[in-house]
């Protein structure tokens, strides 16, 4: 009996020390791991950054873009908001808007971005911060210049209990476009600006913004072209055409202002905009001493209405523009970019035959102010927009957009009565995406710019004497290109 109990007593301390070996071989308990967890307050595609209360959505796109008869993002080749076009390599100092058949008949761009949209709620309501940036490669960056690559920046604001600041779309105009274009008819721009807008309910909102006026001013043109062109010439062609520029430094940012209505059936939106014209005119940019700097103030206003027609077919839609500037030019549109504004438009072909050059087609400078005499007077330059874009689908992958532009500038007081022109544009696009988020499309463009006047050499303003300046005339291009964008 004794020795049975030993045995017992000795097995269980056996398994009691297997036990506790076996115990000391087992992992600690990990720390609860922060797994990424779905956002849903937002909508599709945002997640909670771990350890915050902060959700974010990451997106972007790859894209190819191949254009003919076009600069950057399809803009035809009669602006000189961008002008790579017109830099072939014989191009020498000729540069825009001189075109001659050593100027490349198309170009190719790469394009590649990523954005990032952080949200967070708050006792003030969302508290939002969006950035967009990338990098692009271009296959010509200027005259007998190969291809580059250059950072590409585009969007990057802030947005806290009604208030938006940072660099996005001016609130003077909603954003729409149907095109792969920018087109030249109506205002289209992103600045840096600060703005504070009002929910009223039921969808109406009104919104006041101070708007940085670097990509609105245009100018102050004191007399027409700063080159004397001369044709049936076997001189040189000079560095192009523009005019000199009597634009003094910003003093105040433009103020936008906008009332806007968002329902099932669509969107509408009136603006306005005060745009300050600073002219400087001191004795030693060659003016009679005495004469002081001034300033007026230019305007415009502008309307958008989109309506939603579903019953043709859904994702239907189509908007109308219009617009009335004096001193604002850039807010008729123009430069084709929504980074830039164009000083001139038109394009000029260039041809030698011996020592002789002759040159055919239109070229008008664009400014906010003129001169008006040779005492440094000046008068707003005004014109007023148009234009029209429907977007139709004819499967829930295909679709189409088609596009109407029409815009007249004048400067009546100016003495240069060339400068007045017209500019129409009509375009077309078809966009196939074979698979969600991919979109193959191809646009064609029409565009002519029209004066009054044949073109020619006239006679202009400047301080001191005349200048004969190449101006007026008439010229018409077809443009367009193919895009394969991804989006992400």
């Amino acid at each position: 009996m004794k020795m049975v109990k030993s045995l017992l007593l000795g097995s269980a301390a056996g398994l009691v020390a297997v036990a506790g070996a076996q115990a000391a071989d087992l992992p600690v308990k990990a720390k609860a791991v922060e797994y990424v967890k779905v956002c849903s307050a937002y909508g599709a595609g945002y997640f909670y950054i771990p350890g915050t209360d902060t959700c974010i959505k990451i997106g972007g796109y790859a894209r190819f873009d191949t254009y003919v008869n076009a600069v950057g993002t399809f803009n035809p080749a009669i602006t000189s908001a961008a002008g790579t076009a017109f830099n072939g390599p014989g191009v020498g100092a000729a540069a825009y808007p001189f075109k001659d058949t050593d100027d490349s008949d198309y170009l190719t761009r790469v394009r590649g971005t990523v954005d990032f949209d952080a949200r967070t709620q708050t006792d003030y309501g969302t508290l939002r911060s969006y950035v967009r940036f990338g990098a692009e490669w271009n296959s010509q960056s200027g005259a007998g210049v190969g291809s580059n690559s250059a950072v590409y920046f585009e969007r990057a604001f802030i947005q806290f209990s009604g208030f938006t600041f940072g660099y996005t779309q001016s609130f003077f105009e909603t954003g729409l476009n149907y095109m792969l274009t920018t087109p030249l008819s109506g205002s289209n721009t992103w600045t840096t600006l600060a703005a504070y807008t009002a929910q009223f309910g039921n969808g109406f909102s009104a919104t006041l913004s101070l708007e940085d006026a670097a990509n609105r001013t245009t100018g102050v043109q004191m007399y027409g072209s700063n080159y004397q062109a001369i044709l049936t010439s076997s001189s040189s062609v000079g560095t192009g055409l523009g005019y000199t520029n009597y634009q003094a430094g910003q003093q105040a940012p433009d103020i936008v202002a906008n009332l806007r209505i968002d329902q099932a059936w669509g969107s509408a939106q009136l603006s306005g905009a005060l745009h300050q014209v600073q002219v400087t005119l001191p004795a030693y940019a060659g003016f009679a001493p005495g004469l002081t700097s001034s300033d007026s103030w230019g305007w415009a206003i502008g309307g958008t209405v989109e309506f939603k027609l579903p019953f043709l077919a859904a994702g239907d839609s189509i908007f109308f523009q219009a617009g009335y500037e004096e001193g604002a030019a850039n807010y008729l549109g123009l430069s084709g970019t929504a980074q830039g504004r164009s000083t001139g438009v038109g394009s000029i072909s260039l041809n030698q035959v011996g020592s002789f050059v002759t040159a055919t087609g239109a070229f008008y400078t664009v400014a906010d102010a003129v001169a008006t005499n040779l005492y440094g007077d000046t008068s707003l330059t005004s014109g007023w927009q148009v234009q029209g874009q429907f977007r139709h689908y004819w499967t829930p992958g295909l679709r189409s957009a088609f596009y109407a532009g029409y815009l007249s500038y004048e400067t009546p007081d100016n003495i240069v009565a060339a400068n007045n022109f017209n500019l129409w544009q009509l375009g077309l696009n078809t966009v196939w995406s074979p698979v969600k988020n991919l979109d193959i499309g191809a646009e064609v463009i029409y565009s002519k710019v029209d004066g009054s006047v044949p073109l020619g050499v006239y006679k202009s303003i400047q301080p001191t004497s005349t200048q004969a300046s190449l101006v007026g005339g008439s010229t018409d291009i077809w443009s367009g290109g193919v895009r394969v964008q991804r989006n992400f």
